[in-house]
C-alpha cells in the first residue's frame, strides 16, 4: 500500500489537533498505511516532513495552522523524493489554506484529500523557504511578536491590533531592494514580499498573485506623513493597496534586500531570519490538495 504520514500540531484549533487526525487515519486508510505523528517542539514538523521525503512517502498531511504549514514545507522543499501535501487547518488565519481555497472547516478540508491537485510555488529566502509572505520593518517585527494567549482571546483582530500599535509609531528604515529588471533604494515603512493572494487573511491586497505563476509580488510602503500612514492601513484592509501612491509593486523572480539597521523578517507569520538576504522562487515545486477550481 501507499504510505501517509499525517503530521498534526496537538495544541492546534483548541487542542482538537488529535481528534482530526483519528479521522484522517480513518478516511485514509482504505489507500494508505498511515503513520500519525504529533509535533512536541519547534522544528518537529520540519524533522517529520523531512523524514517522510527519506522513506519515500506518498502523501504528507499537515494538521495545524500557518506554523505547522511552514514547518513542513521546510522538511519537503527542494527533497530528491517530494510527497503529495495536504493542509488541515486549524489556526488562526490560517493564509496558505486560503489561497488555495481549502475549506476552513477542518472536515470538510480532510474531505478534499483525495480529490484534485495543483503544483504549487515555493519561495526561498537565503537558507529557509516560504509558502505565503515575507514582510519587513516594525509592522510585522510587531505581528510577529502576538502571542498565543492574544491569539486564542481575540484571534486574527490580534495581528490587526498590533499592526496598527506599530504604524502609528511610523518607525522608518533606509531599504534597498534589487530584483530582476530594477531596483528601489529609499526610506520604508513596510516591505511585502507574497506568493499567494492571501495576505493576514485579506485577498485584496495582492489579488492577481497566483500559487504557481513563479512570481514573488513585491509592495514597498515608502515612508510618509502620520496621515500618510493612516491612508496606507485604510488601503491596505479596503482593497486599493496596489494602487496607493506611496506603494510601489513589481513582480521578480529573484529579489535581494539590505537596510541601514539590522531587521528581522517574518515568513510565514514568523520571525525566523534577518537582513541582508537573496529570494527566489522555486516554482511548481510541491503538489498540493485543492479546493475549488483554480485558475
Amino acid at each position: 500500500m501507499a504510505k501517509a504520514m499525517v503530521i498534526i500540531n496537538p495544541t492546534s484549533g483548541k487542542e482538537q489537533g488529535v481528534k482530526y487526525g483519528q479521522m484522517l487515519q480513518q478516511k485514509l486508510a482504505s489507500t494508505y498505511t498511515v503513520d500519525l505523528r504529533e509535533t512536541a517542539g519547534e522544528g518537529d514538523a520540519t524533522r517529520f516532513a523531512r523524514e517522510a521525503c527519506e522513506a519515500h512517502y506518498d502523501l504528507v498531511v499537515l494538521v495545524g495552522g500557518d506554523g505547522t504549514v511552514h514547518e513542513g514545507i521546510e522538511g519537503l522543499a527542494e527533497q530528491a523524493h517530494r510527497p503529495k501535501v495536504a493542509v488541515v487547518p486549524l489556526g488562526t488565519v490560517n493564509d496558505f489554506a486560503r489561497a488555495l481555497n481549502i475549506p476552513l472547516d477542518a472536515e470538510q478540508a480532510i474531505d478534499i484529500i483525495g480529490e484534485r491537485t495543483k503544483m504549487v510555488d515555493v519561495g526561498k529566502v537565503n537558507d529557509r523557504y516560504f509558502m505565503n509572505l515575507v514582510a519587513v520593518g516594525e509592522v510585522p517585527q510587531a505581528i510577529g511578536d502576538v502571542s498565543i494567549e492574544q491569539k486564542t482571546a481575540i484571534g486574527a483582530f490580534a495581528y490587526f491590533f498590533e499592526g496598527v500599535k506599530a504604524a502609528v509609531a511610523n518607525d522608518t528604515f533606509h531599504l534597498r531592494v534589487t530584483y530582476d529588471t530594477g531596483e528601489f533604494e529609499g526610506e520604508t515603512m513596510l516591505f511585502l514580499i507574497a506568493l499567494t493572494d492571501s495576505v493576514a487573511s485579506f485577498r485584496t491586497i495582492s489579488e492577481e498573485a497566483l500559487v504557481n505563476d513563479g512570481y514573488m509580488h513585491c509592495y514597498v510602503v515608502k515612508a510618509g506623513s502620520l496621515l500618510d500612514t493612516a491612508r496606507i492601513l485604510t488601503t491596505l484592509f479596503t482593497g486599493d493597496f496596489q494602487d496607493d501612491a506611496s506603494i510601489e509593486y513589481f513582480r521578480a523572480k529573484r529579489v535581494q534586500i539590505e537596510a541601514n539597521t539590522p531587521l528581522s523578517l517574518n515568513i510565514d507569520g514568523d520571525m525566523l531570519s534577518e537582513l541582508p538576504a537573496t529570494f527566489t522562487v522555486l516554482p511548481r515545486h510541491l503538489e498540493l490538495f485543492y479546493g475549488i477550481e483554480m485558475t
